[in-house]
Order: structure tokens, then C-alpha cells, then sequence
């Protein structure tokens, strides 16, 4: 492939400003639609709401009942932030080998090497023996809800494996902990400043809740994982209040569980149940509620998969260096995607540094992103067989 298409493509699509929220992922989805069509690959568009669209994307080969490779990313990308860029964050900016822009690599690179490899096949006039299989999906910074719609539409019923191509700087990531985000809400009654007793105050209220969930009574149960360690949680999000001179009449804390496979979302609900009940010990008038923000299970494929195997075969052969499976901390389209009908594994991989994900002027190395597009073409060949001039690879 053109070294300079791939990278001019890449910075296209980068340039489109899919921020989540609200996504306007339908852009980008069109964008690769044409692209892919244009090289005579079969598209589906399948929409989530207005401007929100999933891809799919099928490379067809040539045996009916052959295998069916899934390769897999997100189209939307979390705001710039706060922070001013020293690069605009979607102008695509090329500076010493590196691309800036927000999405350049959580996780835009990583897709765009998938749809690139799939286009590279094309050309070469590689006849697969089985499918491969583009899902490009919106919303996973914010809950994957786009993986949810396209797992409940049957769109992965026929994966027999699917990497998704988040950055994982080349290790092979086969588990990830599970996102739990937990609201709690305290609904007290304002009053005058000058008579607090009057109200009832929900900043105190919460204040108490909060202090018992810091405390040693608060404990998760869990068996500790060899690839994960140990769950975490954070209050990340406080809001209460109006003004100084008015007691508030509501409060609420935003907490981000992230859980192992050894655990279950509904015992931590009912521990935080269990608090507020202990706080009416104290503020007899509390009126609290949980709400679920996010409840994403945590995702683990046997280390000793025999697609584990596979790519750990593909990458010695391409890095020269043996890769052994690892865990990470946040969470994919791959909680989503692990509640397809079919049994099949599921394994985070590419050649993306996501070092600065997330972070002001976050890039893509230009050569990571190539070699990216090899690999992927090496892993569909590889796996799924090819036929040419022919002489068959067998699976």
C-alpha cells in the first residue's frame, strides 16, 4: 500500500471532530463507507440515533463455511479537554514522524489500520478462504453502547475471533476489569441560610455516605486475578448546591468501580444499599437513590487460547519478540461484544501506543501506525488461509 495514502487517509479521518458527547460518529462512518466501497468492498451502514452510525464492513472469502475474522474499533473520541493543545486537536498536524489530533490514538489509528489492512488485501488480490469482518462502532467512550446495538442486532453471531484494535503499544491483551458507574443521589429540602434547621441538608448527607465507603467497613469481596490485581473504585464526580446562602436540597456523587471477573455488580450495589441504610442510623430524614450509569463486565480470554497461540506466533514473527498475554485496566467494546451468541475469544491488540490518550496533544507514530496495517494483513492471512496463484495457506 501507498505509504502516503495511508497516512493522508489516516489524518481525513482524524480531522472529523466525533466527539462523544454527543458523537456525530454518522461522518466518519460515511467517510469509510465510500472509501471501502470505492475498492470494492461490501459496506452496512446500521444506525444508533441521529448522527450516530455503525460501519460494517465484509471482505468476503471464498469458502462458505469458512473461518470469520472479526477486526474492531470506535469512531468517537473524547473532548479535547480544558488544556490548551499545542497542536490543534483536529487539524491532523504531522510534526517529526508523529500525528496530533484527539482520537490519534485511542483509538482512530487502530481502526483506520484495520480498514486499511482490508483495503490492502483487496489490492493484492488476496482470495481469503473465510470472512473478514470490519464493526466500527459508535459510543464506546460513553458506555459502548454502539458494540451493545450491534451485538443485540446479531452483527457478531458469526465471529469465530475478533481483536479490537485499541492501543496496546503491540502486547496482547486478553483481559480487561469491568466498569461499574454508580450515582448516588440525596434529596434534602432547602432553607434560608440563616435558619439551616429549617432544611434539611443534602451535602451532609452525602458527606456521610461518603465518609462510610472510605472507610475499612467498606470492603469488596473478591478473589484477586493473576492478569487484573484488584478492583478499584474512585469517587470522581461531587455536585450539590446553589448557593452559599441556601441549604441544599440535593446532592449526588458520581463512583467508578472497576471490577474483576471473580466479582458481581449486584453485591457492590448492595453494599452501597447497605450504607445508606446505616446513614438513616444518623440523618434519620435521608432520602437517597443509586442509579447505574454504566455496568460493563469484565472481559478475560483463556491465556491459552489456541487464537492466544496464533498471535502470539504472528507477533514473534513480525517484532522478533516473544509476547505473553496481559491485562489491562480499562474497559472495550469487548464487554459488549462478549454477550454475542457465538463462543468465540476476544483479544485487544495493536500496534498503537496510548500513551497519551486522553491527554492534550495526544499522536500516533506514524511507523507504529504502518506497521499496524502489515500485521493485520499477516493476522487475516494467517488465519483465515488465502489462496494464490494457486497455491493454498492452509488455516
Amino acid at each position: 500500500m501507498d505509504r502516503k495514502f495511508a497516512v493522508e487517509t489516516l489524518k481525513d479521518i482524524l480531522k472529523v471532530k466525533s466527539v462523544n458527547p454527543p458523537g456525530n460518529e454518522e461522518v466518519v462512518a460515511k467517510k469509510l463507507k465510500k472509501l471501502l466501497e470505492s475498492y470494492g468492498i461490501e459496506t452496512k451502514l446500521v444506525p444508533y440515533s441521529e448522527g450516530r452510525v455503525n460501519l460494517i464492513a465484509y471482505l468476503k472469502g471464498t469458502s462458505g463455511s469458512g473461518r470469520v475474522l472479526g477486526f474492531s474499533g470506535h469512531m468517537d473520541v473524547v473532548p479535547p479537554g480544558d488544556v490548551t493543545w499545542k497542536h490543534d486537536p483536529f487539524t491532523a498536524e504531522e510534526d517529526n514522524g508523529k500525528i496530533y489530533a484527539r482520537g490519534a490514538c485511542d483509538m482512530k489509528s487502530g481502526l483506520m489500520s484495520c480498514v486499511m489492512a482490508m483495503i490492502a488485501l483487496k489490492e493484492e488480490g488476496i482470495q481469503l478462504q473465510g470472512d473478514l469482518k470490519l464493526l466500527a462502532s459508535v459510543g464506546e467512550e460513553a458506555g459502548a453502547v454502539g458494540a451493545k446495538q450491534l451485538v443485540e442486532e446479531g452483527y457478531a453471531n458469526d465471529l469465530d475471533a475478533l481483536i479490537i484494535a485499541e492501543p496496546s503499544d503491540g502486547d496482547i491483551i486478553v483481559a480487561h476489569k469491568g466498569a461499574l458507574w454508580v450515582k448516588i443521589t440525596c434529596y434534602g429540602k432547602t432553607a434560608h441560610g440563616s435558619r439551616p434547621e429549617k432544611g434539611i441538608n443534602a451535602v451532609l448527607h452525602i458527606n456521610e455516605i461518603i465518609n462510610k465507603i472510605l472507610s475499612d467497613d467498606f470492603q469488596l469481596e473478591f478473589a484477586a486475578d493473576p492478569l487484573l490485581g484488584e478492583p478499584t473504585y474512585s469517587i470522581n464526580v461531587i455536585e450539590g448546591g446553589s448557593h452559599t446562602n441556601v441549604v441544599p436540597g440535593q446532592c449526588s456523587i458520581n463512583i467508578d468501580f472497576r471490577t474483576l471477573p471473580s466479582q458481581n455488580h449486584q453485591d457492590i450495589i448492595d453494599k452501597l444499599n447497605k450504607v445508606i441504610e446505616r446513614t438513616k442510623e444518623k440523618y434519620p430524614h435521608l432520602n437517597a437513590e443509586i442509579s447505574i450509569l454504566n455496568d460493563l463486565a469484565p472481559l478475560s480470554t483463556p491465556r491459552d487460547h489456541s487464537f492466544v497461540r496464533f498471535l502470539q506466533e504472528v507477533c514473534q514473527e513480525a517484532f522478533g519478540t516473544a509476547k505473553e498475554p496481559q491485562g489491562m485496566t480499562g474497559y472495550t467494546d469487548g464487554a459488549q461484544f462478549m454477550k454475542a451468541a457465538g463462543d468465540f475469544p476476544i483479544v485487544i491488540w495493536s500496534t498503537i501506543d496510548g500513551e497519551t490518550a486522553h491527554q492534550p496533544d495526544e499522536y500516533v507514530e506514524i511507523e507504529s501506525y504502518l506497521k499496524g496495517i502489515e500485521v493485520f494483513q499477516s493476522i487475516a492471512k494467517k488465519y483465515l488461509g488465502q489462496t494464490i496463484k494457486n497455491k493454498t495457506s492452509l488455516k
